[in-house]
């Protein structure tokens, strides 16, 4: 085990850390574009008018791509993430009638639709599933216009955007199609449910559901940190090396999110209470690349993991975009805090 200081100074030290031990599940974040598929029964956005108890449904063709994050175990060929970070789909244009038009007459066209993830996509490695809800459409180009009972139809979806969810259950599918060296190609098919509502004016509704199939193929290195030492310049630099000689390991820089030549603050000491520190670690711009291990000591030589309830944010590795705080309550005695990462 080696160690390496970062910040020292009483009453609290912080200490980096590197466990060298192999067999550790690592999950890879890679990102691909995904397309909708042409398959029959799917991607088809079927759409209900109703006005007083009378329906006329029609159906639209969904076509376009998304930009995915996939969390891939290459290990067991399991996904743990699914993240759309955008997605820009289309719909072909339909016509409603109720009642020979007496009801409504009402036109949809040039829409276009984003369709992107509230969070980081948490899939059940098991199962492949997850909860279609993560995922939010929102209508955002194009005009439903035209007649009903309650008055004249007109709504521009780029002034006022239409949002819903996918519902039920979704699901990611991965199938190893080669491996080359430390590379492993997937294809990739993923199924999501579409189920929302919305009302159009008083006494005049519009149900939306679909099934939106995604395909494409994502390329994900066996070992992420040699994958991290080859795509940085660096090639089988050692995961406990410090190849430029700033402090801060090779394994922890790739687990923290960041480059090789990066010299990140990891910990921003913020005081708000006494006997109180909020150490705030900040992770590169794509969150954490593999688990975080927080531990404490009073001697460095015996370390227990800190109370996750001083952790704040569960998540871990942690997602892009977020800080994480460790909150530690001092005593009189000199505290050590250090980082562990686990190698692959």
């Amino acid at each position: 085990m080696t160690m390496h200081p970062l910040i020292s100074g009483p009453p609290l030290t912080l200490v980096l850390s590197l466990m060298l031990t192999g067999g550790a599940t690592a999950q890879v974040r890679g990102s691909t574009v995904l397309t909708l598929s042409d398959a029959p029964d799917v991607n088809i956005l079927n759409v209900t008018l109703s006005a007083v108890g009378i329906e006329d449904e029609q159906d639209s063709v969904l076509g376009g791509t998304v930009n995915a994050i996939l969390g891939i175990d290459p290990a067991t060929d399991q996904v743990s993430e699914f993240t759309l970070t955008s997605g820009d789909l289309t719909a072909t244009d339909m016509d409603f009638s109720l009642l020979g038009g007496l009801i409504a007459d009402v036109s949809l066209s040039g829409i276009k639709a984003t369709l992107v993830t509230s969070s980081a996509g948490l899939v059940d490695p098991a199962t492949g599933q997850f909860d279609g809800a993560q995922h939010q459409v929102t209508l955002n180009q194009g005009a439903i216009s035209g007649t009903s009972i309650a008055g004249a139809v007109d709504e521009n979806f780029s002034q006022n955007p239409v949002s819903g969810a996918g519902s039920g259950t979704g699901t990611v599918t991965i199938t190893r199609t080669a491996t080359e060296g430390n590379i492993v190609t997937y294809d990739i098919l993923v199924l999501l449910p579409l189920d929302f509502s919305n009302p159009l004016q008083e006494g005049v509704d519009v149900v939306v559901d679909a099934t939106i199939q995604m395909e494409g193929s994502i390329e994900v290195p066996l070992d992420p940190y040699l994958g991290w030492t080859e795509a940085n310049g660096i090639p089988e630099a050692p995961f406990e090396g410090d190849h430029n000689g700033d402090g801060i390991p090779n394994g922890l820089l790739w687990a923290l999110g960041y480059s090789p030549n990066d010299r990140p603050e990891l910990f921003i000491p913020d005081l708000f209470f006494p006997g109180q520190v909020d150490l705030l670690i900040d992770p590169g711009p794509d969150g954490t690349r593999a688990p975080i291990i927080v531990e404490g000591s009073y001697d460095l030589e015996e370390w227990v993991p800190l109370d996750p309830f001083q952790i704040w944010g569960f998540e871990n590795p942690v997602p892009a975009g977020e800080v994480w705080p460790i909150v530690l309550t001092l005593s009189g005695d000199r505290s050590f805090t250090r980082l562990r990462v686990v190698k692959p």
